[in-house]
């Protein structure tokens, strides 16, 4: 699975040396790199993305998926990872823009538009995305590596690969709250827009936060999903710690709690204290 969520979004692999300065050059469609970049694009859609490991510098030491650091091996398995995703995979070779420059800073790079298309595995969906990369040589090898795309249809397929094998770490909380007396859809609405300000601020892994209240406003239902079960640990944590459990629960009454997904032993612990129901993922997929 590792390798598979390297994939999710737009790769940045590096080595600290983004062209600066004057930046002016010579463009060459026949180069050296340019034929090395098309061989290492026409391995990649065979899926044998790995026989052009040597094309790629062992010393750069600095590789980023989305701010994520990854050694070669990272970038390797994150192409392979592809294929595990996707059939027919293709660059496309009829409108591919694929150029090398060489600038007055001395550096040499590679630079792609394309056309990415593929048949999702899972999904049976036929993607296509537009890509852009640039890897610059030292050497004959790639020593600097950006690759830029939108993500989104890749983690579709991804969400539908974990659905199928049950392999997903996001966990869901979802609740049904009694609105205590004394209290109206106002105060619930005026709570809220600060208790989310608050966890927005301090759980990155807490990628939805839905409150949902009845006509009446006397019922709330929320819906809460974490990336993984330490990000909902945190947030239990998080809130126990702060003066919004006290408000909570003045606020409201907790007739229903049911913690679902891939819950780790920790946070069934955690559940007990709030009476929760704990369902494991039977089918469908977790955005």
């Amino acid at each position: 699975m590792k390798k598979i969520l390297l994939l999710t979004s737009v790769i940045i692999l590096s080595c600290n040396n983004i062209p600066s300065g004057d930046l002016s050059g010579v463009l060459n469609d026949n180069s050296k790199e340019v034929k090395m970049t098309k061989e290492l694009m026409q391995k990649y859609s065979e899926g044998r993305f790995r026989e052009i490991a040597d094309m790629i510098s062992d010393d750069s030491g600095e590789y980023y998926f989305n701010n994520v650091k990854v050694d070669k091996e990272g970038w390797l398995s994150a192409a392979e990872g592809h294929h595990d995703l996707f059939e027919n995979i293709q660059n496309d070779t009829e409108g591919i823009n694929l150029t090398s420059a060489q600038y007055n800073n001395g550096t040499n790079w590679s630079m792609a538009w394309f056309q990415w298309t593929g048949k999702g595995k899972y999904t049976g969906e036929e993607v296509k995305i537009i890509v852009h990369h640039g890897f610059r040589f030292e050497d004959e090898k790639i020593v600097s590596a950006y690759h830029f795309f939108d993500p989104s249809l890749l983690d579709r397929e991804i969400k539908a690969a974990e659905a199928i094998n049950k392999t997903s770490k996001r966990v869901l909380g979802l609740a049904e709250l009694k609105v205590n007396k004394g209290f109206t859809a106002s105060n619930v609405e005026e709570f809220l827009l600060r208790f989310s300000k608050f966890v927005r601020e301090t759980e990155p892994g807490t990628y939805d936060f839905g409150y949902f209240i009845s006509s009446d406003g006397r019922r709330v239902n929320l819906v809460e999903k974490y990336n993984t079960s330490s990000d909902f640990v945190h947030h239990l944590n998080n809130f126990e710690q702060s003066d919004y459990s006290k408000e909570f629960m003045t606020l409201f009454t907790l007739n229903k709690v049911i913690i679902a997904g891939d819950a780790s032993d920790e946070l069934k612990a955690k559940a007990k204290a709030y009476g929760a129901e704990l369902r494991p993922q039977v089918g469908g997929w977790i955005n």
